[in-house]
């Protein structure tokens, strides 16, 4: 029953959770392996006066092994983006009436990329491009098929939570190590990126430098520099497993033309409960709270301290129909701030093979802005198919 546990605490940890896949190895030998995956996914999304054929966060990885000395083993992966359903070119209208296409951008584009060492007793240590530290913790809801994972703080700004450390952590140093059923990662993002940003955006975004209004600078400039992330993992009796995490990062805002010098901690605080394995026949469930400073933008675009909350419920009948249930709710701190994102999903899914799945998820809106007033969002249908490999 133990090493279960740490089985199953080790694969949570890991992000396993998150669209099931069985990689295909093609090659090994005494030394060296090399396997590919990812998955394939397309969805056809309907909403009033909208529909769309969308990529579904399709993926290619490549991950290769190398024993060494002493019961270590070297790692690396590469993981890529993959737009299937458009280059992302424009059309362009010629002289001569014709179109052609415009450059593409961003049909392929870099997801993951690490590499490091482990042992089965001293852990691992990894560098690159990663899932962060406190991705372990938020994890467990992040496996519906087209919506969700928007409102526990993973993927702050809209973004891959790159910048902060809480999502695919960019820049970043890791070790992990699994000691009986915890599981431990701490991160430490090594980077100074700066954001382009005018003076509008910083004065709505960031009301605590303390310039009302428009502020007439041109030299504004935002830079996130060191992000720290920690979180544990620990596999429970009744096949539940909880998480708790913490991530930091900072940020400068400068503008040398009004004096400005100003800097701000972004914080994430995340805890988890997860019953049961998503893909496996039978009962899943999983619940994800965060609460945060500094990291989430309200519907004026102004940085807001916020609650989150993800909760999925799973079951996959012994015929492989999959019913799923879950809920988003990211809701404004401040008293005088009514903003709230919060949607509802109900899905049914069908597992072709395992690793072919066709599904459909309706995902009801229920968002409101900063002064109360009901959400533009609307409704959505997502209809679609998953391959993974």
């Amino acid at each position: 029953m133990q090493n279960t546990k740490a089985v199953a605490v080790t694969a949570i940890a890991l992000g396993l959770t998150s669209f099931t896949s069985s990689a295909i190895e093609i090659y090994k030998d005494k030394e060296n392996a090399l396997s590919v995956g990812g998955f394939f996914g397309v969805n056809y999304l309907v909403a009033d006066d909208y529909d769309e054929l969308a990529n579904g966060a399709s993926r290619v990885n490549f991950e290769f092994t190398r024993e060494l000395k002493d019961g270590w083993t070297a790692f690396a992966k590469a993981e890529w983006a993959v737009n299937l359903v458009t280059s992302n070119s424009d059309l362009i209208v010629n002289g001569d009436g014709r179109l052609s296409p415009g450059a593409a951008d961003d049909t392929i584009s870099t997801r993951l990329g690490y590499v490091g060492a482990k042992h089965d007793k001293w852990g691992s240590v990894s560098l690159g491009k990663q899932w962060g530290s406190i991705y372990n913790v938020t994890a467990p809801t992040d496996m519906l098929n087209a919506f969700g994972a928007e409102a526990a703080g993973s993927f702050n700004m809209g973004t891959d939570g790159g910048y902060t450390g809480a999502g695919r952590a960019e820049q970043a140093i890791q070790y992990n190590n699994t000691f009986g059923n915890l599981f431990v990662s701490v991160q430490m993002q090594a980077t100074e990126e700066n954001v382009e940003i005018d003076e509008e955006f910083l004065a709505n975004h960031l009301p605590e430098a303390g310039i009302p209004g428009t502020i007439p600078a041109t030299d504004l400039e935002i830079t996130y520099d060191n992000s720290y992330g920690i979180a544990a993992i620990y596999a429970l009796p009744f096949n539940l497993t909880a998480g708790l995490g913490y991530n930091i990062a900072e940020l400068e805002v400068t503008s040398e033309s009004v004096g400005m010098n100003e800097t701000l901690d972004d914080t994430m605080t995340a805890a988890s409960l997860t019953y049961g394995s998503i893909g496996n026949y039978g009962f899943y469930a999983a619940i994800v709270g965060s609460v945060t400073e500094n990291h989430e933008l309200d519907s004026e675009g102004r940085l807001i301290d916020a609650t989150g909350l993800e909760a999925v419920v799973t079951y996959r009948f012994n015929n492989d129909i999959e019913l799923l249930a879950a809920v988003n709710t990211l809701t404004a701190d401040e008293s005088d701030n009514d903003y709230e994102m919060s949607y509802y999903v109900a899905g049914i899914g069908y597992y072709w093979a395992d690793d072919f799945k066709v599904y459909a998820e309706y995902k009801m809106d229920d968002s409101t802005n900063v002064d109360g007033s009901e959400s533009s969002n609307g409704d959505m249908l997502a209809i679609g198919a998953r391959y993974s490999f």
